[in-house]
């Protein structure tokens, strides 16, 4: 559960984090507390189809994770970045599906353990 003290009489249903006007006289937590909200609503808006890049994303990051590649706090790439590379992936092949996403993921991203470890 995140919270932050906005200064806002009423905060709207469909309320856009995106909306830097709402950063204005937030102290430091507060804007680090929206942070995370508001960069998964970008990746969101600039992946074409949602669904392929939530399974991509999931297979890939079990893949790190089995491999002992997955913590940020380690040196290795953490959630944000795996889903701003699968972002990425997903904005080059718009149409794929989760498992071409995947495929080309680790064409586009080698990752050091041979070809195609990915898949």
């Amino acid at each position: 559960m995140l919270f932050a003290r906005l200064a806002l009489k009423d905060i709207p249903e469909n309320q856009d984090l995106r909306d830097v006007s709402l950063l204005k006289n937030l102290d430091h937590k507060c804007v680090r507390s929206l942070n995370s909200c508001r960069g998964t609503d970008e990746i969101h808006n600039l992946v074409p189809n949602i669904e392929s890049f939530r399974l991509a994303l999931r297979s890939i990051k079990l893949w790190a994770k089995r491999h002992g590649v997955y913590s940020n706090v380690l040196g290795y790439l953490g959630g944000v970045s795996w889903a701003i590379l699968v972002a990425r992936t997903c904005q080059l092949y718009p149409n794929a599906t989760a498992s071409t996403l995947v495929h080309k993921f680790s064409l586009y991203f080698p990752s050091g353990y041979g070809p195609n470890q990915f898949c």
